[in-house]
């Protein structure tokens, strides 16, 4: 039987970020798209796609393919364009996710150091 692979804090610490962008980004959505009753398909589907980018990015982290990784953080900015209050949302992601990273950068320099 083959051994998991141990998880750095970095790649735990940001798997539970794109977690809560997801989360963000799907509750986000069901609001915008009670707001624009019209819209209500567009702003579900945009927030499908986002969610499954996320997934990716997270699914890409594993494997150390880190600019997936931050490019998926940048294409989170594209719904500001049709709604300004998701540049808020975004902005509290972006502030999330580059926390979860620097403190998983140190948690795992401390871990090599011991």
């Amino acid at each position: 039987m083959s051994e998991r692979r141990q998880r750095s804090a970095t790649e735990s610490l940001l798997s539970v970020a794109f977690g809560v962008e997801m989360a963000t980004i799907l509750f986000g959505a069901i609001a915008m798209a009670g707001l624009h009753k019209q819209q209500w398909l567009e702003v579900l589907i945009s927030a499908v796609i986002l969610v499954a980018m996320l997934a990716l990015a997270q699914a890409t982290l594993r494997r150390g393919l880190h600019p997936i990784v931050y490019a998926s953080q940048a294409l989170l900015a594209l719904p500001v364009v049709t709604e300004p209050m998701w540049g808020l949302a975004w902005l509290v992601c972006i502030v999330f996710f580059t926390y979860c990273l620097v403190k998983g950068q140190q948690l795992d320099r401390r871990k090599e150091q011991q």
